[in-house]
């Protein structure tokens, strides 16, 4: 039968007119496949999701990996730049499609901007246990955030729990384990095959030191000493959903962040096991507690914003020409005005009021 249904496809396409294949060129580069994921560790395990993601691609070729920003010591510690290098490395076939824009912080950011780019048809690929999930999330805000044809949700594929296969067993939480107990034989076991001692070392050095818990401020008491739930909820749930239970996380106007999604809101209620979040777009999204991150500390980068948003004199476009324009202030705007031909430098204020005397 298969190679009957084999037949009638090939004849129908020897049969078709330039125009037509031309048309479904073009609509075949209107589409694309996609994933976004924390990959904190990159595991053997991560190859069988990329692999996924570019059979959905199709013949256009068009799929692209999207890596979380995210970056703390318990469940995410790679930054980005460092993650995406090691992913490049490990997943070498998929080197073009893994992405590394800080635009792209969740996927509603992705989402949009696929949209803008003239995609009208997205497949998204993700694990077997968030099919209905993202199906309902992606839909809901289709036309309201975005505007695409269609919303394909994919299954990476199925783990089977009793299966022999040690690349089914994987997770990034036990990665992050064996990195924390400093234990490099299980931790390369976890690699995709071909990877070296000598670089899965590497590779765990990095996780072991993005581990390493911010310098708390001496005055203030730490109130619980850290356990393996912090950085792998999965292995300790019980003990995790207890420190929920009795509201010593995940409070009501606490900033989490969705593990699956990237997503970045405020909690507005508290459920048994889930709770539900809002960002500042009014997105809406109700999270199971093992999936979600409370933002207790910041990313490099934003600490730098953090520390430069007071002092404005570091806001400088200086790229070492001895070009030292702050954006904001009047030496800026009368730099940008005499720049431009035809207009006549003058502080915006006075714009103003010609346009009110006018009328």
């Amino acid at each position: 039968m298969r190679f009957l249904e084999f037949l009638k496809e090939a004849t129908k396409a020897k049969g078709k007119t330039p125009a037509e294949k031309k048309a479904e060129a073009q609509e075949a580069d209107k589409h694309v496949a996609m994933t976004f994921g924390r990959f904190n560790p990159p595991h053997a395990g991560h190859g069988k999701l990329l692999d996924a993601v570019k059979s959905h691609g199709g013949d256009s070729g068009n799929y692209r990996i999207y890596p979380s920003r995210s970056q703390d010591h318990k469940k995410n510690p790679l930054g980005a730049d460092q993650k995406v290098g090691h992913m490049r490395k490990l997943f070498p076939s998929h080197k073009d499609a893994i992405q590394n824009n800080e635009a792209h912080r969740n996927v509603f950011d992705i989402l949009r901007d696929l949209n803008d780019e003239g995609k009208e048809h997205v497949t998204m690929v993700v694990g077997d246990d968030r099919v209905k999930e993202f199906e309902k999330i992606t839909n809901k805000y289709n036309g309201v955030h975005y505007d695409f044809k269609t919303i394909n949700i994919k299954s990476a594929g199925a783990r089977d729990p009793n299966s022999e296969d040690p690349v089914e067993k994987l997770s990034a939480s036990g990665q992050r384990k064996h990195a924390s107990g400093d234990d490099h034989d299980n931790f390369h076991a976890g690699m995709p095959k071909g990877t070296s001692k000598k670089y899965s070392k590497t590779l765990m050095s990095d996780v072991k030191a993005g581990m390493v818990p911010p310098k708390k401020d001496s005055k203030k008491k730490t109130t619980k000493k850290e356990s393996v739930w912090d950085y792998a909820p999965k292995l300790d749930y019980d003990s995790f959903r207890d420190f929920y239970m009795l509201n010593q996380i995940f409070k009501v106007g606490a900033l989490v962040e969705h593990d699956d999604t990237g997503l970045r809101g405020h909690v507005v209620h508290r459920g048994t096991n889930y709770i539900i979040m809002k960002d500042d777009k009014n997105i809406e999204l109700r999270a199971w507690l093992q999936h979600v991150t409370e933002v207790t500390e910041l990313s490099p980068e934003q600490e730098v914003a953090q520390d430069t948003s007071k002092d404005q004199s570091n806001y400088s476009a200086d790229d070492g020409s001895g070009n030292t324009w702050k954006a904001g202030t009047d030496t800026y705007r009368i730099a940008l005005q005499d720049m431009t031909p035809g207009q006549e430098v003058k502080k915006f204020s006075d714009f103003n009021a010609e346009i009110r005397n006018n009328k």
